[in-house]
């Protein structure tokens, strides 16, 4: 009998980053947690997009592009739901 995996959400998994970086805030500043959020984002992404790509010269701006618009948009969504919610 095979045992189906769960896919875990986008969502969640993003909680998983944030619990991990209100553990950091306990001793670092939220500057230096944000900092390294989008360096590890960065990095992670930086991988991504080569390991999808043949000839990443030729490809680099069109990650840096789409990584870019994506984020900005990600960005905007969550700023707007803030000040929708929380102000």
């Amino acid at each position: 009998m095979s045992e189906e995996k769960q896919e875990i959400s986008r969502a969640e998994m993003a909680d998983k980053f944030i619990e991990l970086a209100n553990e950091f805030m306990k001793t670092e500043s939220k500057e230096r947690v944000g900092a390294a959020i989008m360096f590890a984002a960065a990095r992670y992404n930086a991988f991504e997009a080569s390991s999808k790509s043949k000839e990443m010269m030729k490809d680099k701006n069109d990650a840096l592009n789409w990584y870019s618009l994506e984020y900005k948009r990600m960005l905007e969504a969550n700023i707007d739901d803030l000040i929708d919610n929380h102000s």
